[in-house]
């Protein structure tokens, strides 16, 4: 009897839970479809993005001791929003301009009378037949670029966001020898937050480095799994000359980047990116009919086309020059941060979060 007593209890729980399981589900599915009817998560992003309440939250996550400052940019995030200023152009779209292309970018660059060597050229036309090319890599005219940019500055130093396969840190390691030797006087640190190469999981981050370019092996310092912050890591403050991003780009991972990067980076200096047209030629080639092996992401392109100081355009490649005073980024990032996120709606809150800490550095 008390074990008949036991089943038909236990039977009586089962068939509770199962109800309040149901009417759970019910509950959850009339939220939703009243949110939807309503367009009430439609309302609160919206909200969310309001200039007002985005430069609130800037205030209110700020450090202890640089709220005012980060309050009088919020404000003039509002009251005098900086225009989109215009790009420099330097197109280097065959290796028979590249001298052109490189004198050009030199006197940009204020360097001019600035000649490309033999050796460059050398290295270039050698490219061809030492690579595949992988989805994701940089083409020949963003390399082009890459190759003039760094061996006009001849920075000490260069430090990338994104290694995917290594071979924009091949390139960027090959300018940097020809200007400084390969004695290690001068090396590129390349960050990826993958381990696993994002484009083939059986290989390395960074696998073609080795493979295609053993000899600038010494030159690279490989840095798996990191993302942008490890530039603290390995930089001083005001370091560096040239930082070349080209990770995610979905909007606003370039920018997160950028702001990530900046306080180790000089005042002026130069931060280039790429596919900075990138999803205009996914939407143009879907337009056409055609299926892009990739999504038109335009964090990397809205991040350029908005940049309100001085930048230079390469075609799919662009860098951008920092303003004498850093501070000065905060009132664009809080207005680029009323864009709508292209990353995935339940990391919004963590990426808001990820910018407002990020401000702070700049103060």
């Amino acid at each position: 009897m008390p074990e008949g007593l036991s089943e038909a209890a236990s039977l009586k729980m089962g068939m509770i839970r199962e109800l309040s399981h149901a009417a759970r589900d019910w509950l959850r599915k009339v939220r939703k479809a009243a949110r939807e009817l309503f367009m009430i998560d439609r309302a609160i992003a919206a909200v969310i993005r309001l200039p007002v309440v985005i430069s609130l939250g800037a205030v209110r996550h700020a450090p202890h001791g640089r709220r005012t400052k980060i309050l009088r940019e919020a404000i003039r995030s509002i009251s005098r929003p900086a225009p989109a200023g215009s790009a420099e152009v330097c197109e280097i779209n065959s290796l028979a301009h590249f001298n052109a292309g490189y004198a050009r970018l030199a006197s940009i660059l204020g360097h001019a009378g600035g000649d490309s060597s033999p050796r460059e050229l050398e290295f270039l036309n050698s490219i061809a037949k030492r690579r595949t090319s992988y989805p994701g890599n940089i083409g020949p005219s963003d390399y082009f670029f890459l190759t003039a940019f760094v061996s006009i500055l001849a920075p000490q130093r260069v430090i990338e966001i994104g290694t995917l396969t290594g071979f924009s840190a091949a390139i960027i390691a090959a300018a940097l020898a020809r200007c400084h030797g390969s004695d290690g006087a001068s090396w590129v640190d390349t960050i990826d937050i993958n381990v696993e190469c994002a484009i083939d999981r059986t290989r390395p981050s960074g696998f073609e480095i080795p493979e295609g370019f053993p000899e600038l092996v010494p030159l690279i310092r490989l840095h798996v799994p990191r993302n942008a912050t490890f530039a603290s890591q390995i930089a001083k403050r005001d370091e560096l000359q040239v930082i070349f991003i080209d990770a995610d780009h979905r909007h606003p991972m370039p920018l997160l980047d950028l702001l990530r990067v900046a306080p180790w980076v000089r005042s002026g200096g130069w931060i280039l990116l790429h596919d900075i047209q990138w999803g205009t030629m996914g939407r143009r080639a879907a337009e056409g009919g055609q299926t892009p092996h990739w999504r038109a992401s335009y964090g990397a392109e809205w991040l350029f086309d908005h940049w309100p100081f001085r930048k230079i355009s390469g075609g799919n490649i662009g860098a951008v020059q920092l303003p004498r005073e850093k501070n000065a980024l905060i009132p664009f990032a809080l207005r680029m941060m009323s864009i709508e996120f292209e990353t995935a709606e339940k990391y919004a809150h963590t990426m808001r979060h990820a910018l407002y800490e990020s401000l702070g550095a700049l103060c």
